[in-house]
């Protein structure tokens, strides 16, 4: 099997995995907005951490057309670093996930 081929193979599965974790976002962005609800100062942490949850989208995004771009110039490599850039937001968000359900 070619290198273009394995590549394409990877965009489009890693993508599919990536539009779940798309629904997966929208719940955990609208449980987030309760990290406001108590306080009247909030914590600059609190704040970046908000604003980290909210760039999933751009860096889908990002990542799926850079991905798509250099694999249409047959820069297969590149086109395969930048459709990982949304593992940015999946990693932790499973690592999460997998503590969650260890120590809960």
């Amino acid at each position: 099997m070619s290198f273009k081929r394995k590549t394409l193979i990877f965009l489009i599965l890693s993508q599919l995995v990536y539009l779940m974790f798309s629904i997966a976002w929208l719940v955990v962005l609208g449980i987030s907005a309760y990290l406001f609800r108590d306080s009247s100062e909030v914590n600059p942490g609190i704040r970046a951490l908000f604003a980290y949850l909210q760039a999933y989208p751009g860096g889908l995004l990002l990542g799926l057309i850079l991905g798509w771009t250099y694999f249409a110039k047959g820069k297969y490599k590149q086109a395969v670093w930048w459709n990982l850039l949304p593992l940015l937001w999946v990693v932790p968000y499973v690592g999460i996930i997998i503590y969650a359900n260890i120590f809960a």
